[in-house]
């Protein structure tokens, strides 16, 4: 079953702002095994959204529109919609009893006008906005219009105009089910991940596979049509399996949980806690643990150390690793990290030290390179404290640099969980 989505108005059109609704959309129907086949969008000229509109009722099983709803002049997608469907434009009453109940006054004429629809068109309510959406029928192919204001639309989308769009796919008996699975992938290129997988889904009926670069991570998309929902699942079940072994540790995890999500998630629940000392990620890394809801859970705090002198002040880097070795060594953030965690009293904690450009590089140190750090309290048979590095050599832009440290530290973090019996709760540093 395929959809088309149509955003209406000058401002995207001219760039002003960035289309949210149609990615919001075409999530939505994505999990509704909906395929979001064509994304237009016009301007507010009469003529351009009949045009539109007409060209994807023709080629499209369902068009959903936003835009072009409110109050001013330059709304006119009721009209253009009267004007396909043969309808009379007509104030919605229910709607204006809420603006005025909401208001404690009369609507103006010009206030009235966001609150119509075309007459005998099946009106969907507004929960948190005052234009209601509506649905009509335009050469057989049901066409649903929407406010532009994305959380008005959301909200009338998860109000009740979501299991209105589950209906029609149900409606239609020939329409695939899809199984899919969302696997994040961290620390390789996109061409290596492709290569991995090459011929993979391979002479299995209905199946594809897709890839997303959100930098710094890559995510691989497996999707199986078939009739039969349960057949497409066992099919995605067999290359579930074959892919994991494919991509093996470069694998962090599926679904929707991103890595600091997932290492936010896992520090909770095994009850440890985390410090960080940051100089060329100027608190990146801090921030990233902090984002997830209950990092206080788990978090202590961070040191933002940039110049020498506060390394040396608050995490205890001694003048002669400073003087022999450098701010951006080895040396240097096994030192931050353990620093840190003396200083927060944690079980874990990160350091990161680099250049992040565009100046400042050398031919020993060029721009990009970052050592990394994660100190950590030592197990039976090991040190009372074991510090581990890594050291990053990837010459991009700054940003780039300091957002892929960042994630590293957390994958740090995410592989010693891993590969040891880290014992939860264990009480800070020795």
């Amino acid at each position: 079953m395929y959809a088309e989505i149509l955003t209406i108005g000058d401002e995207l059109c001219r760039g002003e702002i960035v289309d949210t609704n149609s990615s919001s959309l075409a999530a939505r129907l994505w999990d509704l095994d909906v395929s979001v086949r064509w994304m237009t969008s016009c301007r507010d000229d009469a003529g351009d959204i009949q045009d539109a509109m007409r060209a994807a009722a023709g080629r499209a099983d369902l068009v959903v529109c936003s835009g072009g709803l409110g109050p001013t002049e330059d709304d006119l997608t009721v009209d253009v919609v009267c004007s396909l469907v043969g309808a009379e434009a007509a104030v919605d009453a229910h709607a204006r009893a809420r603006w005025e109940g909401r208001f404690g006054a009369s609507a103006s004429a010009l206030q009235l006008r966001q609150l119509r629809v075309p007459a005998g068109s099946r009106v969907w309510e507004n929960p948190v906005g005052a234009a209601p959406g509506f649905e009509v029928v335009l050469g057989g192919v049901p066409v649903f219009c929407l406010p532009g204001v994305p959380r008005e639309l959301l909200g009338i989308y998860e109000a009740g105009l979501g299991g209105r769009l589950a209906e029609l796919r149900d409606a239609r008996g020939d329409a695939p089910r899809i199984a899919r699975g969302i696997y994040r992938v961290f620390g390789r290129g996109e061409s290596q991940i492709s290569q991995a997988c090459r011929g993979l889904v391979d002479g299995v009926p209905g199946a594809s596979i897709h890839y997303q670069i959100k930098f710094p991570e890559t995510l691989v998309k497996l999707v199986v049509r078939d009739p039969d929902q349960a057949a497409a699942a066992a099919r995605l079940g067999l290359l579930d399996a074959e892919l994991r072994a494919r991509l093996g540790t470069a694998l962090y995890g599926d679904g929707e949980e991103t890595l600091p999500q997932r290492v936010a998630r896992r520090l909770r629940e095994r009850r440890f806690t985390i410090a960080t000392a940051e100089s060329c990620t100027g608190g990146m890394i801090g921030e990233l643990l902090t984002d997830p809801p209950g990092a206080s859970a788990y978090f202590q705090g961070g040191a933002v150390v940039y110049s020498n002198e506060e390394k040396q002040r608050q995490l205890g880097v001694s003048a002669q690793t400073l003087a022999n070795e450098g701010a951006v060594s080895e040396a240097c953030v096994r030192e931050m990290a353990s620093g840190a965690r003396r200083a927060f009293s944690t079980d874990l904690a990160l350091a990161a030290s680099g250049i992040a450009g565009p100046d400042g590089g050398t031919a020993d140190k060029p721009v990009g390179t970052v050592w990394l750090s994660l100190a950590r309290a030592g197990q039976a048979g090991e040190p009372a404290e074991v510090v581990e590095v890594k050291q990053l050599s990837w010459p991009g832009p700054r940003d780039l640099v300091r957002r892929l440290a960042a994630w590293w530290a957390l994958r740090l973090v995410d592989l010693a969980l891993d590969e040891r019996p880290l014992a939860s709760g264990a009480g800070g540093a020795s």
